[in-house]
């Protein structure tokens, strides 16, 4: 399918109705910026992948979740998730790190 040619929206419909390949361009369209957002942060006894990781899990999740129509443009809801995401994984990881 030729993603370039539609509409955000309507590609985030078909992931939402789990087409994988839609689901694969959008996470392959917004990975860089994951990779930005993962820049300022660390993890005591993890990665860069691990952020990685968590980044895109937040990412995931704001294709599942976002609703076409609202206020917010998609990528502004993708950068609140990815960064919702790392905040809790920083805040796991440092929690986890202090009862070792």
């Amino acid at each position: 399918m030729e993603f370039e040619k539609m509409s955000e929206n309507d590609i985030i419909n078909l992931a939402q109705k789990r087409e994988n390949a839609a689901m694969e361009y959008l996470l392959e369209k917004y990975k860089p910026l994951v990779r930005q957002k993962t820049r300022k942060l660390f993890l005591i006894d993890g990665d860069k992948d691990d952020l990685i990781q968590e980044g895109m899990i937040g990412l995931f999740k704001a294709v599942r979740d976002y609703q076409v129509g609202k206020d917010a443009a998609f990528r502004t809801f993708a950068d609140l998730c990815i960064s919702r995401q790392l905040y809790s994984a920083c805040l796991l990881y440092t929690s986890d790190a202090a009862d070792d």
